[in-house]
């Protein structure tokens, strides 16, 4: 649009500055926590959960680059397509497995001694 409208007018000068680069952030290889929430879930909902790359962004990104915290992961319950969406919606069994995930993936972490 910038271009276009500076080929009309040939005495426009502009500066263009991305101001919401997000770049990935990704827990390290053999994470302890990403094997403990994948056990967690495993007990909890009876199948492996997949790794995937989220098509958002989320505080992850602070967490890891701000606070040095490189074990740091989003998971949640609820349909990740629906995530801010006008209908977005979660399931009641959804948060209700999520917290024993969570809550099961705590004391697992909590009890492994540190290296």
């Amino acid at each position: 649009m910038l271009e276009r409208t500076a080929g009309r007018f040939p005495d426009l000068r502009y500066e263009l500055n991305d101001l919401m680069v997000v770049h990935p952030v990704e827990a390290p290889e053999g994470s302890p926590l990403v094997a403990s929430l994948q056990r967690s879930i495993q007990h909890v909902l009876g199948r492996t959960a997949p790794l995937v790359a989220s098509p958002g962004t989320y505080d992850q990104k602070h967490f890891a680059r701000i606070a040095g915290v490189e074990h740091c992961v989003a998971y949640g319950p609820g349909i990740l397509e629906l995530a801010h969406q006008p209908d977005e919606w979660c399931g009641v069994a959804d948060i209700v497995d999520a917290t024993k995930v969570l809550a099961l993936t705590a004391l697992d972490l909590c009890r492994r001694p540190r290296p």
